[in-house]
């Protein structure tokens, strides 16, 4: 390949190397470093018909999907992070107009480690016992069972990732394709090395010779870019770290305008039909002020203005003393379960709520840490997802390296002492469901999916779960499987080749639950202050097993309650 300059317009970019048909892949990670300006110029050009491959895709994926331009998707899941359902995508499942093949993100990032390397399958014992392995959309073989021929360990082959086009965006590049990437770079070098050509897109073009003062820096190698789009602020209203945050107004506000196929349309027809390009749609979707606040700050290493939008409520901060409510004990309940020196792997929302206010209060040595590979942090703001800016900079963490690091060397090799979950729906054996409610090929209601969830509960030495209890999350059974409790209960996860230890406790907003030892179903531990045995049992839809002697959960103390509401937001408690 040559080191000549390959600068295309998005517009060139796109004419030549994306057309009908093809497997094209997105890297980015949820909110963060999503190719916007890409998927705008593929809606205008009308290529249709695609098959589209990533580990976390979000608006940039979900945008091309309410085009009609996506056939199918395979992919750990598709995620608005905090800001709720991605409207296109579960819409058209649900209507069935898309195929979505489910995964996890660490089965897709082995994928593409396996593309990368030339090989045509990757093992994994992630997946096991879910539903993953039990419904296929795709014509493609999706798995293969075995038992490993040197250990006999039960394993899932999965078959390596290989796309026709892989498009990154990049904080900076030379004209040659040498690029940079601050922050995480998720799964990006292994989507790039796995795929048959690469676009980059980048803020920065900058000489070669600044390359080389920093070239353990550079992720993705000239060899492997065919083209590079020069697009400033082409990642908006996502964040690219080092340059600017994400608008959290506008997602705010994409989210509402995708909740119905008209208003959609209405969004498309002015945002990306009605203009020549990137540019222009800047021009009309902000001010200079609205850039100018997002830019990032190096001395926080993010922006003070998003984050001003998600730090902690007033209404959260401003009880009196030895004032609560549950919600508010869940978390404090949540973070109790935490020990010092810990390895804690925390999901988004809740799961970051009670580790920071565990990391912050009795286990100031435990080692938070997110699947997108940023590690050891110390929190200082809320967070939107386990890519927000606001887990690097100033919470200062001891390393960002990559989902790879975060899911595959700690998580599936069994250094996490804890993963730490949310859940949409779980049963009496612990078993959650992301995915959907009703059958899977024709869901009532499609969710995410899996994200990191299926590896974490599948590895982790304990797993913790917190949600809100209602009847109608609590179910006998989950409608699917996304992420292995106890499975059937018994020895049913051990005989599955589960390596790790399965759900410790449940806490909930009226609760905190375990599980019983030898039959595996749930049993209540303790209910919170206020909450009486008959309401946990009532909202909740299966047959608890109640002990003679419930205990009451101890109530949060002053000190708990002052590091919850200084530095938890309201943005973890949305649904």
């Amino acid at each position: 390949m040559s080191r000549e300059s390959k600068l295309m317009t998005m517009k060139e970019a796109v004419s030549h190397y994306v057309h009908p048909g093809m497997h094209l892949s997105y890297g980015g990670f949820s909110l963060c470093r999503s190719p916007m300006a890409f998927s705008h110029e593929v809606i205008r050009q009308g290529i249709g018909n695609l098959h589209i491959s990533s580990v976390n895709p979000s608006y940039s994926v979900d945008i091309l999907i309410g085009a009609g331009l996506v056939k199918s998707i395979e992919s750990g899941c598709v995620n608005m992070e905090r800001l709720g359902l991605p409207k296109n995508f579960c819409r058209s499942v649900e209507e069935g107009r898309l195929l979505s093949e489910d995964y996890e993100h660490g089965a897709m990032t082995f994928r593409y480690l396996a593309g990368s390397l030339g090989l045509p399958f990757i093992p994994t014992t992630s997946m096991l016992g879910s539903d993953m392995l039990k419904y296929q959309v795709l014509k493609a073989k999706k798995y293969e069972r075995m038992n490993c021929p040197f250990t006999n360990q039960k394993v899932v082959l999965l078959p390596a990732c290989t796309p026709d086009l892989a498009v990154i965006h990049v904080p900076r590049c030379d004209e040659s394709g040498n690029c940079q990437i601050d922050g995480s770079s998720f799964a990006d070098e292994y989507i790039a090395k796995a795929a048959r050509q690469v676009i980059l897109v980048t803020e920065q073009l900058i000489p070669n010779d600044e390359i080389r003062r920093k070239p353990q820096s550079t992720i993705i190698p000239f060899f492997r870019v065919d083209a590079i789009v020069h697009c400033p602020w082409g990642a908006y209203p996502s964040s690219v770290p080092s340059c600017y945050d994400y608008d959290y107004e506008a997602l705010r506000n994409y989210q509402k305008i995708s909740s119905t196929p008209e208003s959609f349309k209405a969004y498309l027809d002015r945002f990306v039909y009605g203009v020549e390009d990137f540019t222009a749609y800047l021009e009309i979707a902000g001010t200079p002020l609205t850039y100018r606040r997002l830019a990032i700050d190096p001395r926080l290493g993010y922006s003070e203005y998003t984050t001003s939008l998600v730090s902690p409520s007033m209404e959260l901060q401003e009880k009196r003393p030895g004032e609560f409510n549950l919600r508010e004990l869940m978390i404090i309940a949540a973070s109790r379960e935490l020990k010092d020196h810990d390895i804690v792997v925390a999901g988004t929302g809740l799961p970051m709520a009670a580790t920071t206010v565990a990391k912050l209060s009795h286990a100031p040595h435990c080692h938070y840490i997110v699947e997108t590979g940023i590690g050891d942090l110390k929190p200082v703001d809320s967070s939107l997802s386990v890519a927000d800016p606001r887990l690097t900079g100033i919470a200062t963490p001891a390393f960002i390296t990559a989902t790879l690091d975060g899911l595959g060397h700690i998580v599936h090799r069994g250094f996490a002492d804890v993963g730490f979950l949310g859940g949409a729906q779980i049963d009496q054996y612990g078993n959650l469901n992301a995915t959907c409610i009703g059958n899977y090929k024709n869901p009532k209601k499609r969710f995410p999916g899996s994200g990191g969830a299926n590896v974490i509960a599948s590895c982790a030495k304990r797993t913790l779960i917190i949600m809100k209890h209602e009847k109608r999350r609590f179910l006998e059974r989950v409608d699917y499987i996304t992420s292995p409790g106890f499975l059937s209960g018994g020895t049913s996860r051990a005989d599955a080749g589960l390596t790790g230890g399965g759900p410790d406790k449940v806490i909930t907003d009226l609760a905190v639950l375990g599980f019983d030892p030898d039959s595996k179903r749930m049993t209540l531990v303790s209910v919170h202050p206020g909450v009486t045995v008959d309401q946990v049992v009532a909202a909740t839809g299966f047959d608890l097993i109640v002990p003679a002697d419930v205990q009451m959960t101890p109530p949060p103390t002053e000190v708990e309650l002052a590091t919850l509401r200084a530095n938890v937001s309201a943005v973890y408690y949305a649904d």
